[in-house]
């Protein structure tokens, strides 16, 4: 970061927070919030958050945003055929166990199966937590890292019956700071939920079968950290309540064929830090320099990549995290 545009951006107030540098130009409360509420996709308030992360409602609304012709999951799939095309073996189904370790460099990866893989270097895109288990290693910070919200979200799908529905809608309640306060700081859910509902057919409908429709629907909740709760209990229930509010606001008698629900619970099991699939909070403690590095100490061939590290959170992120590992192991200047 210390290069010149470093200036520029102190300049621009990059260093204050959001709400009040969109608030410079923006008076209207409502339009606002359409160029704000990105914060939370960094774990953090518009109120809280550093102004330079006006940058994502500036891909949204300027940069654009894509979709890929098979969903999300294609820009994966396309990365590991190009990858396996270039020779990369993959090996699914086997977790690592532990790493073998000669001094300060790992010499071979371990798994569950009792597979043993010699190694040069090794990627470690585990959560913060596990990476660190897998090192025999101890973040120094002297303020535990801070996890970011958590989300549930339904996947539902059902009669084409909302033909004008866009592929993405954000449904703002009428709560504004409340909304951040409850979620970040008392750790309860929304008493007036703001959602994202998706309608990823508007884009490609043969997503769907003829005459279906799929929809998302991701309402923010705390995560396990912040607002402990019974989710493998209670996910279902409040699925529906969401389903609820999207049909009040905009799917009105939309009863979907088959629901499939992912909240704190299921991110746990999974391995997500405090039950959230966005990781640690982008606070200004967390950002940039401050993050986990990427070269984590006591070991010399080991890198990480992934949400907790440099740069951070989100597809784009997380997909330069990855550039910034090879270039560790390869010694490129990117």
């Amino acid at each position: 970061m210390l290069r010149p545009e470093l200036a520029r951006l102190v300049a621009l107030g990059g260093f204050r927070r959001l709400d009040g540098q969109v608030g410079r130009f923006l008076s209207d409360e409502r339009l606002k919030r359409v160029f704000t509420f990105q914060a939370l996709y960094a774990g953090e308030s518009p109120m809280r958050a550093l102004a330079l992360y006006a940058v994502i409602s500036y891909m949204d609304t300027v940069g654009g945003v894509y979709f890929p012709t098979g969903g999300i999951a294609a820009l994966p799939r396309a990365l590991a055929r190009v990858a396996a095309d270039a020779g990369v073996k993959f090996e699914y189904g086997d977790a690592v166990h532990t790493l073998e370790r000669r001094g300060t460099r790992v010499t071979a990866v371990r798994t569950a199966s009792g597979g043993r893989y010699p190694c040069d270097a090794v990627v470690l895109t585990t959560e913060l937590p596990e990476s660190y288990r897998l090192l025999g290693r101890r973040p120094r910070r002297p303020v535990p890292l801070r996890a970011a919200p958590s989300a549930l979200v339904v996947h539902a799908g059902g009669p084409a019956r909302h033909p004008d529905v866009a592929h993405h809608t954000i449904s703002f309640g009428h709560g504004w700071r409340s909304t951040f306060d409850e979620l970040i700081t008392q750790g309860r859910r929304m008493s007036d939920p703001s959602l994202l509902i998706t309608r990823p057919t508007a884009s490609e409908p043969g997503l769907a079968p003829s005459g279906r429709e799929l929809y998302s629907v991701l309402a923010p909740v705390p995560n396990l950290d912040r607002g402990p709760a019974d989710w493998a209990a209670e996910s279902d229930a409040y699925a529906e309540e969401v389903l609820d509010v999207a049909r009040a606001r905009l799917l009105p008698g939309f009863e979907p064929e088959f629901t499939h629900v992912l909240g704190p619970a299921e991110w746990a099991d999974r391995g997500l830090v405090a039950g959230t699939p966005f990781s640690y909070a982008h606070s200004f403690a967390q950002t940039g320099p401050f993050r986990p590095r990427n070269l984590p100490r006591g070991t010399d061939n080991a890198v990480l990549a992934g949400g907790a590290t440099v740069p951070g959170v989100g597809v784009p992120t997380v997909l330069i995290s990855g550039r910034l590992a090879a270039d560790r192991i390869t010694g490129g200047t990117r």
